[in-house]
């Protein structure tokens, strides 16, 4: 089956594709946000703070324009259902990525580097627990 075809039939490959470039393109831009601010955060406490609030901020709404656009026919409800799924599996991505990112600022790692390691890892592993999930309970049909 050819990828868009993929993208637009398959809802397992249309969410997973929608989360993993509102969150990559959302990694991205927190750590070119968190690159220019560094200097004004005094920890690595807080740049972990930061990086996460930036971060979920801009995935959430990235997501949320990708999914309404390629599912326009399931509304506003089924985006809703999605980033409530999305939401239970938050303390699992911030303990990941920001457990990772808080050791790598520790180690002297530069902050944007640190980010974009940390949250791209988290990223791997929600979706696979997610995808797992999903797929048993039937929670993408």
């Amino acid at each position: 089956m050819p990828t868009l075809s993929r993208y637009k039939t398959d809802r397992v490959w249309n969410i997973n594709a929608n989360i993993i470039a509102a969150d990559l393109i959302g990694t991205g831009i927190t750590a070119l946000i968190i690159e220019s601010i560094q200097s004004k955060l005094n920890s690595p406490h807080s740049i972990v703070i930061v990086t996460a609030l930036i971060d979920g901020t801009i995935s959430l709404a990235l997501f949320a324009l990708l999914h309404l656009n390629a599912n326009r026919d399931r509304g506003v409800k089924d985006l809703a259902r999605i980033q409530v799924q999305r939401w239970v599996l938050t303390p699992l991505n911030y303990l990941v990525g920001g457990s990772m990112q808080y050791l790598l600022l520790t180690i002297g790692l530069r902050p944007s580097i640190g980010v974009v390691v940390s949250y791209v890892t988290a990223l791997i592993f929600v979706r696979t627990v997610h995808t797992i999930y999903g797929k048993r309970t039937g929670l993408f049909h």
